[in-house]
């Protein structure tokens, strides 16, 4: 028996990408902080990327022999907030780039045919006002964008090896059960939270930004796609291809809450220099490889992120992120 296994299984986007390996009658093993939940179709192991920065841990090494064999490797795993990166870098460091490099060195002694799939970012980029193709300029502007970019030439060291490793570097992508530290399910949220007492004011931070978001749905069906392509090409771009507004967004956003909302600037939710002014993909490689790009509907998008938000403030979920 064998199964795909993802690193940072227990996450928003490892939520999503099991799902669809379910929907695909595809087995999973999870490796993480937390268990995500019993399945007939996975199983789990403990990860804890920053105690692997310090070397490969003997006990989570000897729990991989009892996993089912693997037949591809997607490694989600990441700090991945900007804002968390910026106020602990060297926390940023050991999950993005030590963590990892130990993991693959022991991943790879046993499976070293195994295909991997490593998930960079956008961030690596110097901002630009065109979409930014894979051959730009690698110039981060935050210390996410800087760890993933040193991730990505660990990811490289083991490619040049010969091992069958692309890295992808996907743009800003969203959907029901994000994080309240993210833009859109932060406006969603807070929004929610208003409505419930017939409105008030929103704090954001800067809206003028441009950015190129897809559906998480179909980020991870890129990402299984790609999979079996694995080693064929060295990088990916996942994107949509388009810019949009994050102002306009919030303003669709607002039409779907009751009450009277006032939208203010807040000074503390401002980034400064670390806040890229555009970010927006070029994913022609990607439909040259697959003969498609995903795209975004951003109406059912911002529908869902409502009807989400609404369901999580109602359970009672924390807005302290927001």
């Amino acid at each position: 028996m064998s199964s795909i296994w993802l690193t940072g299984a227990d996450g928003f986007v490892g939520g999503w990408l099991r799902s669809a390996l379910e929907q695909q009658g595809k087995s999973w093993t999870a490796l993480g902080l937390v268990s995500p939940g019993e399945s007939k179709f996975g199983s789990f192991a403990e990860l804890d990327l920053a105690a692997w920065a310090k070397g490969p841990p003997e006990d989570s090494v000897a729990a991989w022999d009892s996993l089912p064999e693997p037949e591809g490797l997607v490694h989600l795993a990441a700090l991945s907030a900007p804002p968390a990166c910026e106020a602990n870098p060297e926390l940023a460091q050991a999950i993005n780039v030590d963590g990892p490099r130990h993991m693959y060195e022991e991943f790879l002694k046993r499976w070293p045919e195994c295909p991997i799939v490593h998930v960079s970012s956008g961030h690596v980029y110097r901002p630009a006002a065109e979409p930014l193709s894979e051959e730009e300029e690698l110039q981060p502007i935050n210390v996410y964008g800087a760890t993933k970019l040193d991730g990505e030439a660990m990811a490289m060291e083991f490619r040049a090896k010969g091992h069958r490793i692309t890295v992808v570097r996907p743009f800003n992508h969203t959907g029901a059960g994000q994080l309240p530290a993210f833009a859109l399910p932060s406006f969603a949220m807070r929004l929610a939270g208003l409505e419930v007492n017939g409105g008030g004011t929103l704090a954001v931070g800067r809206l003028d930004a441009v950015r190129d978001f897809l559906h998480v749905r179909d980020v991870v069906k890129t990402y299984l796609a790609l999979l079996e392509h694995a080693g064929k090409v060295d990088l990916l771009n996942i994107c949509s291809g388009k810019g949009v507004v994050i102002g306009e967004l919030l303003d669709s956003l607002v039409t779907r809450f009751q009450g009277d909302i006032v939208v203010q600037q807040e000074e503390a939710r401002l980034r400064g220099a670390a806040d890229a002014n555009v970010l927006v993909g070029n994913n022609q490689r990607l439909k040259d490889l697959l003969g498609y790009a995903p795209t975004l509907d951003v109406d059912a998008l911002l529908d869902e992120l409502a009807a989400d938000a609404r369901a999580r403030v109602a359970a009672g979920e924390s807005l302290e992120q927001a």
